[in-house]
């Protein structure tokens, strides 16, 4: 399955904003209604929730000229189904470099590998349970009133798409910019997790624009570069997180279990023994230490690329963009691509 990257026609860029985002953001809404029905399938949830957050960046982006539109009970309501998603993405994520480091794993490894592995599947089979229950009507909720509300014609009186788009592209385009920057000074968590956001929000700007603005693609392309490097240090930020929870709660219910044995059993006995040979703590150590070594490589790397331009050549091109973008408004249909 493949995610929609939903256009617009050159036509559009000289149609008022409010006109051209309520189609957007309408357009979005229906693939995720498409796949809403089908959320057993994994493949399903992630175009879903993918679906659900364009939607939401075309929101969030042309707020002004969707106030009468989007209510603010109803933009809480849009949130929070996206937010339902996140959860089960990120476990399913944590098994699968799980998986990658069990195909030759270490003997005394195997009890972390294996303990991490069950609780991990657990998880993600009580959140796939709250999702199949709950998701469906919580998205009805949010999507029949705004269907209904994004049908209804704008005033015309706003600008055009082009030019507010425009405007917009300068702006994401300076605040990555910045972010981008700050990785160079400091490479810490907060300064990468808000590249990520900044860089999302402006792929999500330009994505529609391939089709009347062709240029665009290649500036989408090379920024999936970047965001694909920061959100696999992201899930490594996260990863580790869960890691840190799970040793200790590890720690706790083998020290329990000890115990347990110690006060029914010989101190001698092969099954205390074995006990205390199986300890989940090691795997999950190792599990750590990899983690760790794979996000400084990454995040060396990513460094590295932004030393030798690309984020500065990336804005460059988007601001050349911008400027197009506000000359076909200006210069209205027949200048158009």
């Amino acid at each position: 399955m493949v995610a929609k990257v939903l256009t617009i026609k050159p036509s559009e860029l000289h149609r008022p904003v409010g006109q051209v985002a309520r189609r957007l953001m309408r357009r979005r809404l229906a693939v995720a209604e498409s796949l809403v029905g089908d959320l057993k399938d994994p493949e399903a949830v992630h175009e879903f929730r993918v679906a659900m957050r364009r939607a939401r960046s075309i929101e969030s982006a042309y707020r002004p000229y969707l106030a009468d539109v989007v209510t603010p009970k109803l933009r809480r309501r849009l949130k929070a189904v996206v937010a339902a998603t996140g959860a089960a993405r990120d476990t399913e994520v944590q098994l699968e470099r799980l998986a990658q480091r069990r195909v030759d794993p270490k003997p005394h490894h195997q009890p972390g590998f294996d303990w991490l592995q069950e609780r991990l599947e657990r998880r993600l089979e009580s959140e796939y349970a709250e999702l199949r229950a709950s998701l469906a009507e919580r998205f009805r909720l949010v999507h029949k009133p705004l269907r209904a509300r994004l049908k209804a014609r704008s005033d015309g009186t706003e600008p055009g798409f082009a030019e507010v788009t425009a405007g917009l592209l300068l702006e994401a385009s300076g605040d990555f910019s910045l972010r981008c920057a700050q990785i160079l000074a400091d490479s810490s968590e907060e300064p990468l997790h808000m590249a990520r956001i900044s860089g999302k929000r402006l792929r999500y700007l330009l994505e529609p624009l391939t089709l009347a603005l062709p240029q665009a693609a290649e500036q989408v392309a090379k920024l999936k570069v970047l965001q694909d490097l920061l959100g696999e240090i992201h899930d490594l930020q996260v990863f580790g997180q869960e890691l840190a929870e799970a040793s200790e709660e590890a720690g706790s219910a083998r020290q329990r279990k000890l115990i347990e044995l110690s006060l029914r059993l010989p101190l001698d006995a092969p099954e205390l023994e074995l006990a205390r040979q199986q300890d989940e703590r090691a795997g999950l150590m190792s599990l750590a230490r990899g983690l760790q070594t794979r996000q400084t490589d990454l995040v060396e790397h990513l460094r590295a690329r932004l030393r030798a331009g690309a984020a500065e050549a990336l804005v460059d091109q988007v601001r050349a963009i911008a400027r197009e973008c506000g000359r076909a408004g200006v210069m209205g249909p027949s200048a158009s691509p």
